[in-house]
């Protein structure tokens, strides 16, 4: 099958290695949720599933290179630092390279997810798009007519603090938006609230939150709180035409985007009410679709 890519999603939670075609879809995807065990030792945990996947998807597809978006600071192929995965210096690039024979192109998952989303949602008509991923972190980046702004002030948003003297980041910094509205800090605490095991699947944990809606109401109110701060504060600095929203938020849009996009709206420190908010609508494989076409 010709123009055929592949694009990985690597996360501090999560690895998706996905099939692209040249329509910008995912035609074939496989996925690893890592347990809190392998966590300890994810780097080793998310090569192996990646090796071992590709190997297999070479026995069905002709592909040359490889793209992998990751949360974190890559400079050619090096991840300088990664907050979230917990690695530094770290030569992904000539390790998988080694061990699948195939070129290895890495770049930033937010960066990645940008793009993917921008390609798959046609997003031309809008000058200047806020992209937001919600998920282990928040990572995020502005588009300016298609493409990535190369400046750092416009990169590392979920590291923007929200909240002065708040809690301590993987950063170093405290009160980093994404110790409040990432994903995973809503889940963590639905998870503590209810009772269940850390490694409880996404799908499953959406039931429990439907069954025990009454009891975690005031988990959801105060995340949707923290998440209108941080938007807030981006919005206004940035002013830009539409807000997109991915990561693994997407999976819980159907209860929380309109409640957001509600209080969003009514807030008084929100000056550029005006804002579009959407979901991506690519979901959650925005990060693949646009890894796969990293130095294309």
């Amino acid at each position: 099958m010709s123009d055929i890519k592949i694009g990985i999603d690597l996360g501090g939670s999560h690895v998706s290695v996905g099939v692209v075609d040249e329509s910008f879809h995912i035609i074939e995807q496989c996925e690893k949720d890592f347990t809190i065990e392998e966590k300890k030792d994810l780097m080793n945990v998310a090569i192996d599933f990646m090796v071992e996947t590709l190997k297999t998807l070479k026995d069905k597809y002709s592909f040359s290179k490889i793209g992998i978006g990751m949360a974190g600071t890559i400079r050619d192929g090096v991840v300088i630092s990664s907050s979230n995965i917990g690695i530094k210096n770290f030569n992904i690039k000539k390790l998988l390279e080694e061990k699948t024979g195939v070129e290895v192109n890495i770049s930033n998952d937010a960066m990645c997810a940008a793009i993917g989303e921008y390609v798959y949602s046609n997003l031309k008509e809008y000058e200047k798009i806020l992209f937001l991923t919600l998920g282990t972190g928040i990572g995020g980046n502005i588009l300016l007519n298609g493409k990535i702004v190369d400046d750092p002030e416009y990169q590392e948003l979920g590291h923007t603090i929200i909240k002065e003297n708040g809690i301590q980041c993987k950063c170093g910094k405290k009160g980093c938006f994404e110790r409040y509205g990432s994903i995973l800090v809503f889940k963590n605490k639905i998870i503590e609230r209810l009772g269940l095991s850390y490694d409880i699947s996404g799908p499953d944990l959406r039931k429990e939150i439907k069954i025990n809606l009454e009891k975690v109401k005031d988990i959801i109110d105060e995340y949707l709180n923290n998440l209108v701060l941080g938007l807030t504060m981006l919005i206004n600095k940035f002013n830009p035409d539409i807000v997109v929203i991915g990561g693994g938020f997407t999976r819980y849009d159907y209860m929380l985007l309109e409640p957001l996009k509600e209080k969003l709206y009514k807030s008084e420190k929100l000056i550029y009410k005006d804002v579009k908010i959407q979901i991506a609508k690519s979901g959650n494989d925005a990060g693949i679709i646009g890894a796969s076409f990293i130095k294309d």
